[in-house]
């Protein structure tokens, strides 16, 4: 199982971007898949009492099976508010979570 960003734009206005909100409490979250667009995507959390955002490159088919490499973003675990953004290569990202963390993506 997985989750999708969702797409918006402003009225009048052709370009697209892409965002999801979340709150994830002691969990590992469900997979988020970044859409395939050439520009970076941004992320920031607002740890519980930590968390993690973990990245992969594996294909949408180990993505679903629960087969993905994972892999920590730079920041590593966090205890403070943190942002950072990634190449939008990446397939798709997660939160680790102890306490209740809020994490924001956009591209």
């Amino acid at each position: 199982m997985y989750e999708e960003m969702q797409s918006k734009r402003l009225p009048d206005r052709t370009d697209v971007r892409w965002f999801h909100s979340a709150t994830v409490t002691d969990a590992t979250s469900a997979p988020l898949i970044v859409p395939a667009v050439d520009r970076p995507v941004a992320v920031t959390v607002t740890p519980g009492a930590s968390a993690r955002v973990e990245y992969t490159l594996s294909d949408y088919a180990a993505v679903d099976a629960g087969t993905a490499t994972w892999l920590p973003w730079s920041a590593g675990d966090v205890s403070e508010p943190t942002g950072d953004s990634a190449v939008g290569a990446i397939t798709a990202l997660r939160l680790v979570s102890t306490g209740a963390s809020t994490w924001e993506v956009t591209l």
